[in-house]
């Protein structure tokens, strides 16, 4: 039977038609998938700015150490508390694109900064060293892998984040997501105001 006579058979009008109505049902179901979906995403990109808008330990709140293990699994205590000085705590996560975006900002700032007061604080247990090779800080600058329980008291868990400490583990200055050019000039007045 010839290919014309299938499709102008009974049986064969009827299979078209059923993949015809299959096709319609499942484009009326990814439609409202996708339209859930997308509401979904709204609401999560709300989310998301609402928490950036308060994220970070509040200003003026103690910060007396911080846990968590170096890039080699060893434990590390940083006695936030026991500085004299102030510290530049950088919370990233190696996956996170807007940290990636935000590397930039950080190196313009070491040069203002001491690399023993510039912590990398990772929130995602996930940065080892080929990584800390990779983002150019300096070669003395520590990274430590925080302690799960530490990231949600202290509110260190969106990335990136740039906390400045100032002495005795006093939290001083919270700035989430990609710095912009007012907060960079913000972070170095900081900084040199810290010199003084």
């Amino acid at each position: 039977m010839s290919e014309d006579l299938k499709a102008s058979s009974p049986v064969g009008s009827r299979v078209n038609l059923i993949a015809v109505v299959i096709l319609v049902a499942t484009c009326a179901v990814l439609l409202v998938v996708n339209q859930q979906l997308r509401s979904q995403n709204l609401h999560l990109i709300d989310q998301y700015h609402a928490l950036s808008a308060r994220g970070g330990p509040p200003v003026g709140s103690k910060i007396p150490a911080l846990h968590g293990t170096t890039v080699s699994g060893e434990p590390l205590t940083l006695a936030l508390a026991q500085r004299d000085r102030g510290a530049l705590l950088l919370i990233l996560s190696p996956s996170c694109p807007h940290c990636k975006a935000n590397l930039r900002n950080w190196q313009a700032l070491m040069p203002m900064v001491s690399p023993k007061n510039v912590f990398l604080i990772d929130v995602s247990d996930t940065a080892d060293q080929i990584y800390l090779n990779s983002i150019a800080m300096p070669a003395d600058t520590s990274l430590m892998r925080l302690n799960l329980p530490e990231r949600s008291l202290y509110s260190v868990t969106l990335t990136p984040m740039t906390i400045w400490m100032g002495p005795h583990g006093v939290v001083k200055q919270v700035w989430t997501g990609e710095l912009q050019d007012d907060q960079i000039k913000q972070i170095q007045s900081t900084l040199l105001g810290a010199q003084a």
